[in-house]
Parts: C-alpha cells; sequence; structure tokens
C-alpha cells in the first residue's frame, strides 16, 4: 500500500436538529408540571427544558429544581426580581444552546409529537420561524376545543402584511399574536433580537413583528400542535393590559422598517382599533361582573367604545331572553 495514502474522511453523521424549550414560571405550582412534562414527552430533538422562575412566591421554584433532578433536560434559571414573561424569555435566551428555540406559557401543554413535526417543517422550507395552530383547553373538563385559524394547507407562508392582517381581535379568525411559534436561534442571534423588556402583555405580537421586519421566513402548518389554557380558567399570572398593547402598536407606526409602508401602517392601525375595542369590553365586563353599576355609566358616556360594548350586551341579553 503506497504509504502516502489516506483514507477519505467520512462525512460526519446527519445531526438532527435540537430544540431548546422555554418556560417563563411565575407562581406556576398548579400546573408547571403539566407543561414541562408535555415537552419532556417530544423526543430526543429536545435537548433541554429550561424553565425561567420570574422571582414566584410560591413553590414554583422547589417543583421546577424537583423534576430538574429526576431529568437532566430541566435547567433552572431563577431571576432575583420579577420582570415578567419577556425578561423571563430573553434570560432563556441567553441559557438556550439549542438549533430552534420554542416557547411554552408555564399554564399550557405540546400535543404529542410537535416538536419532530415543526422542525422537519422547518428544515424542508428553511424557515426562521415555524408555527401550527393550537386548540383552547379548558382544566375543568380536561377537554380541548379547535381554535379558528386560517391555515388550509399543510404549509402556509407567513409575510408581514399576513401576519398584521390576521393579528388582531375581532378579525376572521383567532388572533395570530396568540401563536406559538418556534425561532431559528442563530437567526434571533444574528439579529440580538429580544423580547421587549417594558412589556408584560401581547409581547409574542411583538417579537414576531420584529423578527417578520427583520427578514425572517414564517411558515405555518395546519396541525394542532399547542394547547392554549383559556384565560377564562384562571390559570394565567399575566396581568391583563390591552391599553398597553394600543400604545405598544402606537409606538410600532414610527419604525421606520414599517412607517414607509402604507399598506402595513394601515394594517396596524386596523389592530390598533381592534384592541380599542377589545380593551373596553374587558372593562365593561369588569364593571358588570363586580355590579358597578354607577362606574359604569360614568364610563359609558366618556368612552363611546364602552357606551357601545354595554349596548351590544344589553342587545344580546335581550335577544337570548327572547330565544329562550
Amino acid at each position: 500500500m503506497n504509504a502516502n495514502f489516506r483514507f477519505p474522511a467520512q462525512k460526519p453523521p446527519f445531526a438532527r436538529p435540537t430544540v431548546s424549550v422555554l418556560i417563563a414560571a411565575y407562581n406556576a405550582v398548579p400546573f408547571l408540571e403539566r407543561a414541562v412534562n408535555s415537552a419532556r414527552a417530544q423526543g430526543d430533538a429536545v435537548i433541554e427544558i429550561i424553565v425561567v422562575d420570574d422571582c414566584s412566591t410560591d413553590a414554583t421554584l422547589e417543583v421546577a429544581g424537583a423534576m430538574s433532578r429526576q431529568d437532566s433536560r430541566v435547567k433552572v434559571v431563577h431571576l432575583p426580581r420579577n420582570g415578567g414573561p419577556s425578561a423571563a424569555r430573553n434570560a432563556g435566551l441567553e441559557a438556550a444552546r439549542g438549533d430552534w428555540i420554542a416557547i411554552l406559557d408555564a399554564d399550557d401543554a405540546y400535543a404529542p409529537g410537535r416538536m419532530e413535526r415543526l422542525v422537519e417543517i422547518a428544515a424542508a422550507q428553511d424557515a426562521d420561524i415555524v408555527t401550527d395552530k393550537f386548540s383552547y383547553y379548558d382544566p375543568a373538563s380536561d377537554a380541548s376545543s379547535p381554535a379558528t385559524i386560517a391555515f388550509t394547507k399543510d404549509t402556509t407562508l407567513i409575510d408581514i402584511e399576513t401576519f398584521l392582517a390576521h393579528a388582531r381581535p375581532f378579525g376572521v379568525d383567532t388572533d395570530w399574536g396568540l401563536l406559538k411559534p418556534v425561532f431559528r436561534r442563530n437567526f434571533l442571534a444574528d439579529r440580538s433580537l429580544r423580547y421587549p423588556s417594558n412589556s408584560r402583555h401581547g409581547e409574542d405580537f411583538l417579537f414576531v413583528t420584529d423578527a417578520l421586519l427583520e427578514g425572517a421566513k414564517y411558515v405555518a402548518s395546519d396541525f394542532r400542535g399547542y394547547l392554549y389554557t383559556h384565560r377564562g380558567a384562571g390559570w394565567s399570572r399575566t396581568k391583563v393590559n390591552y391599553d398597553g398593547q394600543v400604545d405598544q402598536s402606537q409606538s410600532l407606526l414610527l419604525d421606520r422598517r414599517l412607517s414607509g409602508n402604507s399598506r402595513l401602517v394601515s394594517l396596524l392601525k386596523e389592530r390598533i382599533r381592534a384592541m380599542k375595542r377589545l380593551s373596553a369590553e374587558y372593562k365593561t365586563q369588569a364593571l358588570i361582573a363586580e355590579r358597578r353599576l354607577l362606574p359604569l355609566a360614568t364610563a359609558g358616556m366618556m368612552d363611546w367604545r364602552i357606551a357601545a360594548s354595554i349596548l351590544r350586551k344589553a342587545k344580546n341579553k335581550i335577544t337570548t331572553v327572547h330565544a329562550g
């Protein structure tokens, strides 16, 4: 044999994409184990499940620590001060090492096989962001019902215009800002993308919008892989702030990546109007539930949207009585 002969170098085996699951947890004892176990059940692609304890006042940190001792993939990050979901997720992003970053709210869960399916789609489509549909989960009945999401193909490409057209309440389908995508970590790192630290409600919409404005390729699957616990279940620890979301969207109107596009500006203004209506509906419902009729009447006189909400609710009640 020729002394100078060298065997050809073997190609490295195909490396499967890896996933880091980020769970921001605040006072999540009643439901954290369910969320973590749903991530653990996703298979070998999930190399770590990072639970970020957002300075909880209950035993969330202890529960997360116990799960980390059962499964080395479960890692715990503790924040010394409560910063909200954005701060917690950003801490998770700093610690993550997977090829993909998957967000999981502590009160939600993944359906079996979700990660494998999304990662396969991402590879086939060369996507930077990939998502799927979700179902609403009711803890009281342990049942799920599908949300109305307008993905009718195996895969749907979502550009910034399509996203803004659907990311609002009172639209043709469920607000796409509620979707929980999976993100390519290198894309986020290359563009230094982080969740807005000043946002405690609606941060998903802002983060995805930022990524799309930075040129992300976003693909959606016609598959229900995320189990979203409806706010009415009482599990969510996020404080509702629809007025804050209005302010956030109005600030986006000044973003130079968007402000020069009249179509995007128009769509964002539609979202602002819809969020103002949602805020009015929420305030009206809260005052009715608390039987604060005088403040309700005052609010109706001060804000025409609240007055319109009161009229809609009265009309619906009359219609229901007549139908009965």
